[in-house]
């Protein structure tokens, strides 16, 4: 088994992943290393990888989504997770010391400095039709978790084929704004229960989420907490108005947005269904309720 397996996907950041295909192989033939590359094909593989054939040292090679799949493939085995950024966003290595250039990523992993970082783990329930309770298996995060209006923009924002980064995002918020009905959700947050008409929860493990927004912009990875932004329904003018405060984090002046902290657990209810997403893939479209619980240092990454 070789000691560095790194996990490419080829469409990340519209295909710059697969830019770094040559030069990846390239380096780490230059500095001897010991690898092997492994190419998804599909959504979901990257988990398979990380879970069934990979060495002590997995790499992820793309964005926040497949260093998700990587870090559900390593949860529960003795396996550290190295980055190379190669999304639209990499918005969780905002909250770490890694570099974005290949070679200066590499220094990094080769270097075997490990920091222990939190992570998360969520569950969706959703009432069928016929009133019963369908249950999505559990799923990690890294970065963080978006409820409502923050999912549906990560819905969107996969068939948006023509622009990659903050653009994406944008884009996205401008095409949901005016569709999305925020439902009255029942939060409850380390056994505090309160009730509100929000237009999105942000839960962040970092700070940043969607290319460059800081919805969460005082989370720490290795703190055991799970930092929550709330933004309440407002009109679509007062959103366009609040984007420029929640790109540089600070959104806490407006009244309408408020900030929570969870060591424990957090449970989000609603009668009405709403969209989910994990790390900026949607996990759950037409949902009830969420449950999400915070690991403590539960990911070995390889970072400064």
């Amino acid at each position: 088994m070789k000691q560095y397996t790194f996990i490419v996907n080829p469409e990340a950041g519209r295909g710059h992943g697969r830019k770094l295909l040559e030069p990846l192989e390239n380096e780490l033939k230059a500095r001897n290393v010991d690898f092997e590359i492994l190419v998804t094909t599909r959504a979901g593989e990257a988990i398979d990888f990380a879970r069934n054939g990979a060495g002590p040292n997995v790499v992820s090679v793309g964005g926040d989504g497949t260093l998700n799949e990587v870090a559900n493939g390593v949860a529960g085995r003795n396996r550290t997770i190295g980055i190379i950024p190669a999304g639209s966003g990499n918005d969780f290595i905002k909250s770490l010391n890694v570099p974005r250039r290949l070679s200066d990523a590499l220094n990094l992993i080769l270097s075997g400095r490990i920091r222990k970082v939190d992570a998360g783990v969520i569950t969706c329930t959703a009432r069928s039709q016929s009133s019963r309770t369908v249950e999505c298996r559990e799923r990690f995060f890294v970065n963080g978790v978006g409820v409502g209006f923050d999912a549906a923009v990560a819905g969107r924002m996969r068939n948006i084929k023509f622009l990659s980064g903050t653009p994406v995002y944008v884009l996205a918020v401008l095409q949901t704004l005016g569709k999305y009905k925020a439902p009255r959700f029942r939060i409850t947050v380390d056994g505090v229960e309160q009730s509100s008409h929000n237009l999105l929860i942000a839960i962040g493990n970092g700070r940043c989420a969607g290319g460059s927004f800081y919805l969460t912009p005082e989370a720490v990875v290795d703190d055991g907490h799970l930092d929550i932004c709330f933004i309440e329904d407002v009109s679509v003018l007062k959103i366009l108005r609040l984007m420029p405060f929640v790109m540089v984090g600070r959104h806490g002046r407006i009244p309408e947005v408020s900030f929570g902290r969870s060591r424990e657990t957090i449970s989000i209810e609603a009668d009405d269904s709403f969209s989910v997403h994990a790390d900026g893939e949607v996990v759950g479209q037409e949902v009830n309720t969420v449950q999400i619980r915070v690991l403590p240092k539960s990911l070995q990454i390889l970072a400064g």
